[in-house]
């Protein structure tokens, strides 16, 4: 509890600098890109610094998870250390219901809104550039990889990197949430893979994907950022005579 109180501690500290110098930066003129770019940057810095100050959160991640309880009704069972971005999450007794608990949830939180400035901010700078190339063509090529890398962070590589008991859990858990429609039977084994990506639980009665949005998701991007590309390229092919 004491080094969870030290970490909302640091937290604080970190905003309330932020917070003055974003109040100094805020009057020097400067394009809105580059005003993204710098709060964005800013702002993964601190969720890093709140995410691993003094290095509790990886080096000692069950002191930052402390008790579920005053009287420890429900015991920490296990911890789970994710490094991008960083995240401690603590697994009791009673997880099984409620989920785990993340007390480094904060500077996760800060990560994704600086990666969101930082995309925007890119984006913006992309779509300001005098070109001869279509606005959206510039602004895809940066928002597409921006998504795919945003799908797989959140969700396909947390399954990638569970063990083979918890990702046996994850396959019974998604049973019991779809009960009507997920296929019946005992689990015989979990296939992954990362070239295209799958993380499949294969039941008695059938098989099911636990990454199908996420799989169409990146393929989605996948298919804007070649499209993007594909129309990048043809404006500068195009420029390239009435450039001469």
């Amino acid at each position: 509890m004491v080094v969870w109180l030290g970490l909302v501690f640091m937290l604080l500290v970190w905003i309330v600098v932020g917070t003055m110098v974003l109040t100094w930066w805020r009057y020097r003129p400067a394009p809105v890109h580059g005003r993204l770019l710098k709060a964005g940057a800013g702002a993964i810095a601190v969720g890093y610094a709140h995410a691993l100050a003094y290095g509790v959160a990886l080096v000692r991640p069950r002191s930052v998870c402390g008790r579920r309880t005053l009287d420890d009704d429900f015991p920490l069972t296990h911890v789970d250390v994710g490094l991008f971005p960083p995240q401690v999450a603590c697994h009791w007794t009673d997880s099984s219901a409620y989920g785990p608990t993340h007390p480094t949830a904060a500077g996760g939180w800060l990560i994704w809104l600086g990666a969101v400035l930082v995309t925007a901010g890119a984006a913006a700078r992309a779509v300001a550039r005098p070109s001869r190339t279509p606005r959206w063509a510039r602004a895809g090529a940066v928002l597409a990889p921006a998504a795919a890398g945003a799908i797989w962070i959140a969700r396909v590589g947390h399954f990638m990197e569970l063990s083979g008991p918890d990702l046996r859990n994850a396959c019974f858990t998604w049973q019991v949430r779809h009960l009507h429609t997920a296929p019946g039977g005992d689990i015989v084994r979990v296939d992954r893979g990362v070239l295209p990506p799958a993380v499949d639980c294969v039941f008695t009665d059938g098989t099911a994907s636990l990454v199908l949005p996420e799989v169409t998701g990146l393929w989605c991007a996948l298919a804007v950022f070649l499209v993007s590309c594909a129309a990048l390229a043809r404006g500068v092919v195009s420029a390239g005579p009435a450039a001469r």
